[in-house]
């Protein structure tokens, strides 16, 4: 338990290293909040979320991918996915901690030879690709809505709307965040029986602000924004939005998500709402890649390591 319990440390600060610009970035890069207060935004988005819901996330994977789990075995899940979403971060890429973790929990089940539940991942598949769609097309709405809103705001106007749009979606980007990978983090490290998990949570939330404050400057996330397409501010704002939403609707069912997955279909339904829409195809090609095969290299990872 103390093992992995330092993994799981170890991982919620990499995961505040990677998802800084998602937590942060937008903050601080429209100058409405200095970077202290930015991540003391985030930190309460995301404890937030693990608080309040992070417990429907305890037995996304051990209980619900496959039976219990012995502490072997979440150990080296949690090793490996701690070491490829290094990797990813060191190489500036967003990694998807929910992916890695889904794919090394099974590659260490298939390994031990602990029947799957072949429904269930079929069920996370399945609303991997689906959610970025459904981002795309809620964007796609919202920016159009927020669009004819605005459209007769004065100056002054817009730029309040921007500055109170951008506070809350980060802080719905913190939240879903917390409820959903942190919420995975810690549930599937404690078991979903502990009396230690209300410190515990407080304790990775902290672990990931610390991540986000030190390297977020790094900004690594912003590679889906920077470089793949140019939006206007209610465009990031919807896309944010968006994606935000849909990684709530994965912890209603339990199912593992990444962000950065449902931001690409967000950023892409709301640059399409425009007339003009100028998008990099090797980025979006490249993203897309990512969430295929960073959860097989984990299986893979993770499969070798239980033989070793």
């Amino acid at each position: 338990m103390i093992e992995t319990l330092l993994i799981a440390v170890a991982l919620s600060f990499v995961f505040g290293w990677n998802n800084s610009s998602f937590l942060i970035g937008n903050l601080i890069g429209s100058g409405t909040m200095t970077a202290r207060s930015a991540v003391l935004l985030a930190m309460l988005g995301i404890l937030a979320g693990v608080l309040l819901e992070g417990s429907k996330m305890v037995k996304s994977l051990d209980g619900a991918l496959a039976p219990t789990a012995t502490p072997f075995a979440l150990e080296v899940t949690f090793a490996v996915a701690l070491i490829v979403t290094l990797a990813l971060t060191a190489l500036s890429l967003p990694a998807s901690i929910s992916a890695i973790m889904v794919g090394a929990f099974l590659g260490v089940s298939v390994y031990s030879g602990v029947p799957v539940n072949v429904n269930q991942t079929y069920l996370i598949i399945a609303f991997w690709f689906v959610a970025p769609l459904t981002a795309g097309v809620v964007a796609f709405v919202l920016h159009r809505a927020v669009r004819r809103a605005i459209s007769n705001f004065s100056l002054v106007g817009v730029d309040s709307f921007n500055q109170v749009g951008v506070i809350a979606t980060s802080l719905a980007v913190a939240y879903s965040l917390g409820a959903n990978n942190v919420g995975l983090i810690y549930g599937t490290a404690l078991g979903g029986a502990s009396s230690e998990g209300l410190e515990v949570a407080i304790g990775l939330t902290l672990v990931a602000m610390v991540g986000t404050a030190l390297l977020g400057k790094k900004n690594v996330s912003g590679t889906l924004g920077d470089k793949m397409l140019v939006l206007s501010p209610q465009g990031v704002l919807t896309a944010f939005m968006s994606s935000a939403l849909l990684v709530w609707l994965g912890t209603q069912l339990s199912v593992p998500m990444s962000i950065s997955h449902c931001l690409l279909g967000g950023m892409l339904g709301a640059a399409f709402s425009s007339n003009v829409a100028v998008v990099n195809r090797r980025i979006t090609y490249e993203s897309i890649s990512t969430w295929v095969v960073t959860p097989a290299v984990a299986f893979a990872v993770a499969y070798a390591a239980m033989a070793l």
